[in-house]
């Protein structure tokens, strides 16, 4: 009876200087968290992305992604990508002239006046929702064009309260064709001023000869294999590559230092 009770008592010890280690449980809790990261960024991994090869749309869409994915996100190989935040101006401005839109048809239909009484507010009604269709076509066609994403500027090393320009990321693929063209331009006044901002233009040999202005074009056969799948993290290298090259050029500040 004496033994067992010693041997519960050294078994009762060596549990209680277990459970008393804070070492070993901030180890095992760091091992988890590493296991965790690395599982996670292996099912990135193991998921490529893949289309027809002659779906150029579907083509362009993953190369936008990208696009957006290293300037906004985080690349697919872990890195820190360009941090840029996205300037939504112009989309609000989108969804305020569109739901303005709804909102007349709306009062068409709530509007307290049967037929034909009711005639006039029916013809402003329409004529509204025309109208803001009308503007968003136009944006749309004259303003926005081929642009993909639109950043807001990066504040700058000389002052906290001063930025760079605002920039436009624009892109051109057109179909049956094998090279994709990616573009920046400045945009001074932000997204709502994206009508007086220099054009991308791709049909240009080196683009828009206008200052800050630039853009490259690569062959998609560099990205997709016979299947379809695409080599997304060699292609955000490339576009890492050109941003730094773009800093470069129009000696980026805040923003050159960070992707050195």
């Amino acid at each position: 009876m004496g033994e067992k009770k010693k041997g519960g008592k050294k078994e009762d010890a060596v549990v209680d200087e277990e459970t008393v280690d804070p070492t070993v449980e901030k180890e095992e809790t760091k091992e988890k968290k590493a296991k965790k990261e690395k599982s996670t960024k292996y099912e990135k991994e193991i998921v490529p992305k893949k289309t027809a090869l002659g779906d150029t749309a579907t083509i362009k869409r993953l190369m936008d992604d990208a696009v957006v994915n290293v300037l906004i996100g985080h690349p697919i190989d872990g890195s820190a990508g360009e941090g840029y935040v996205e300037d939504t101006g112009m989309s609000n401005f989108k969804l305020v002239v569109g739901f303005s839109a709804v909102g007349s048809s709306l009062l068409s239909h709530v509007y307290p006046a049967t037929f034909p009484k009711n005639w006039w507010v029916l013809l402003a009604c329409c004529s509204f929702y025309f109208a803001m269709s009308g503007v968003l076509q136009l944006l749309l066609s004259f303003v926005e064009l081929e642009s993909i994403l639109l950043v807001r500027g990066k504040e700058t090393t000389s002052s906290a309260k001063e930025r760079s320009p605002a920039l436009n990321f624009s892109s051109h693929f057109p179909r049956f064709q094998e090279f994709y063209t990616l573009g920046v331009v400045p945009v001074p006044g932000g997204s709502l001023a994206l009508a007086s901002a220099p054009r991308f233009r791709p049909e240009l040999e080196g683009g828009n000869p206008a200052p800050n202005c630039m853009q490259r074009s690569w062959s998609v056969a560099g990205f997709f294999d016979e299947e379809g799948t695409f080599a997304e993290e060699a292609f955000e290298k490339e576009v890492q590559s050109f941003m730094r090259e773009y800093f470069a050029k129009v000696g980026g500040g805040a923003e050159s230092k960070k992707t050195q």
